[in-house]
């Protein structure tokens, strides 16, 4: 299928020769995508890391310019009007809002240049050449090629298109402050690390166009910073004060204090203050953790609520008396001070990925993750934060100790370590079944999954509301649970943006299975909508070749339904698919969530 677009009309418009003066745009376009027939890259040995510049455009940068921008800075003139563009004409661009993004326009970003033209460009080119939506993986990401993380140099250099190879968050300081790079046309998937993207490039304007996907969804911080998740979770349980079946936040979410809510600030700080709160710490010296809401990561914005934290906090906070005066994003969540052990009596968490493949209409899947073991015993009387906090960035000191001092810890070397830090859950299966925590050999299947799977939705359709209803973004994300010693599940945090770092063999062909079937899964329903679209777009076409007075609405209502996503007969995902689809709001209530909810439940 190719529609009517005449190339002269098209090529007239777009300064090819500066997308890159080293990239020709006609050159063949590499079709070998077959997922299932690829073969796993070779181990090689890994290249050292460069030292990743600091982050350059957040805090203060970013706000002084959002004041000082004017409204020629965020829009800019469109030198061909949005209207001659079909997917415009039929309503794909909707105005993204402040509700979704923090416009900061006017900062330079990855040195890319805010083209205000760009999505007409690379939609009228998919348009003319649909084999580029069909055909190809035309991936922008901005990983470093040989960074820690394993995206760029292990898996789109194997196995798609790096469309754009300049952009990378290891590029020098002076070229990612530049306005130097056009984006491709040809992308049509934009992975990146930066969940704030959007900030900087405007959606359907610089950049992720009607006819390309985002992996990042506008809205979604309502359930990945830690201060929203806690307004997430208590706004969905006032949704079902009179269903308290249906959802008790009391099962997953541990309770957690508002430092930015001053009554509830007050409640703690007279908690913490209190004697029978001090008399407890005899038994529990640890009784909560302190989180920063967002812009903290691998554990930097985390804090054990031990003595010195607990006299900051105060000094700051005067008691309790600056509450309301002081706008921090600051969080105090119960610690699980009873977790389950394993067998080195080592504290663990879960890494579990959950995949938003869309929000028109929501659609979920769910990918087994692991075990994260502190390779330090469990002491809840200890300070060391290696202790009680599992996560691979903690953890990498104490094998960077057994490494540099080629020496063993807990009786393991630094492979061990490696090895032990990470556990598959059906090594925890075997683990409790033995040791008699559980009597139920398929304990996995019959309770763990799904309680991981229910979290999801919820965890979900808490962030329906606040999500961009648009067919083109999706997002993979990183949730973090712990077991008590009861094996109750506990929600920790959500990640966007999880990482993809490799601590052995067996991690890369993990991280790689995992990437392929997310992209097969993403690229079917992208795919599936396009071939319903396009085809409308055509008979349009030739209405408007015709005559005048074509009655618009007729297609834009057609439009609606055909851009939802759902998947055609020639994408279904294969069998032998990594993931499992949970949660399909296309299918009517009683099944769309596959069993995990009640159709009482259901709004």
């Amino acid at each position: 299928m190719r529609l009517q677009v005449k190339p002269e009309i098209f090529f007239c418009f777009y300064p090819f020769n500066q997308v890159h003066e080293d990239v020709d745009i006609t050159a063949p376009y590499r079709t070998d995508y077959d997922l299932d027939i690829l073969e796993e890259p070779k181990t090689a040995t890994k290249p050292k890391a460069p030292k990743k510049p600091r982050l350059r455009n957040s805090g203060k940068e970013v706000l002084e310019a959002i004041k000082q921008q004017s409204p020629k800075d965020q829009e800019g003139p469109q030198k061909f009007t949005r209207k001659t563009n079909p997917f415009y004409m039929l309503g794909a661009y909707p105005d993204i809002t402040s509700k979704h993004v923090i416009p900061a326009y006017s900062v330079a970003n990855y040195g890319i240049i805010n083209d205000n033209d760009y999505c007409e460009t690379a939609d009228f080119y998919n348009i003319a050449h649909p084999e580029n939506i069909f055909d190809t993986m035309n991936f922008m990401v901005d990983y470093g090629m040989n960074g820690e993380e394993m995206v760029r140099h292990k898996f789109v250099k194997l196995y798609v298109n790096d469309t754009m190879p300049e952009i990378t968050n290891l590029m020098p300081m002076t070229i990612f402050n530049e306005r130097k790079y056009h984006l491709s046309p040809l992308i049509n998937n934009y992975f990146t690390k930066r969940a704030d993207i959007a900030n900087f490039h405007k959606v359907g304007t610089h950049f992720a166009c009607a006819t390309q996907i985002m992996n990042h969804i506008p809205g979604h911080d309502a359930i990945w910073r830690k201060d929203y998740v806690v307004d997430s979770v208590n706004n969905y349980l006032e949704k079902y004060k009179s269903r308290p079946q249906c959802f008790n936040k009391e099962t997953y979410f541990p309770f957690a204090y508002r430092f930015y809510n001053k009554e509830e600030c007050v409640e703690f700080f007279d908690l913490i203050n209190s004697d029978v709160y001090k008399e407890s710490l005899k038994e529990e010296p640890m009784q909560f953790v302190i989180k920063i809401g967002f812009g903290a990561h691998r554990a930097k914005g985390v804090f054990l609520l031990d003595d010195n934290q607990t006299e900051t906090l105060n000094t700051e906070y005067d008691y309790g008396k600056n509450c309301g005066t002081i706008k921090k994003s600051l969080v105090a969540q119960k610690y699980i001070a009873d977790p389950l052990l394993l067998d080195l009596e080592n504290k663990f968490d879960f890494r579990i990925y959950m995949l938003v493949a869309s929000t028109n209409p929501l659609i979920v899947y769910y990918h087994d993750g692991f075990l994260r073991v502190s390779v330090t015993p469990y002491d809840k009387f200890s300070t060391d934060r290696s202790v009680h906090l599992t996560n691979t960035f903690v953890n990498k000191v104490k094998f960077k100790e057994a490494k540099d001092q080629n020496k063993t810890i807990n009786g393991m070397t630094e492979q061990e370590l490696r090895d032990y830090h990470i556990w598959e859950l059906e090594k925890l299966q075997e683990y409790l079944y033995s040791s008699g925590k559980t009597d139920d050999p398929n304990w996995l299947d019959n309770y763990l999954r799904p309680a991981f799977k229910k979290a999801f939705i919820h965890m979900t359709r808490m962030g329906k509301d606040a999500f961009w209803n648009q067919s083109n973004v999706y997002e993979f994300f990183g949730l973090d649970f712990m077991l008590d010693e009861k094996l109750n599940l506990w929600f920790i945090e959500c990640n966007a943006s999880p990482q993809f770092v490799e601590t052995n063999p067996r991690s890369l062909g993990f991280l790689t299975t995992m990437l392929k079937d997310m992209f097969e899964i993403q690229y079917a329903y992208y795919r599936s909508r396009m071939s319903r679209v396009l085809p409308i777009i055509e008979r349009m076409q030739k209405e408007l070749e015709k005559k005048e007075d074509v009655d618009i609405n007729k297609y834009k209502a057609e439009f609606q339904i055909a851009n939802k996503n759902y998947l055609e007969p020639q994408y279904q995902i294969s069998e032998n698919n990594t993931f499992s689809l949970i949660m399909d709001e296309n299918l009517p209530a009683d099944k769309a969530y596959f069993g995990f909810i009640d159709p009482e439940c259901v709004e």
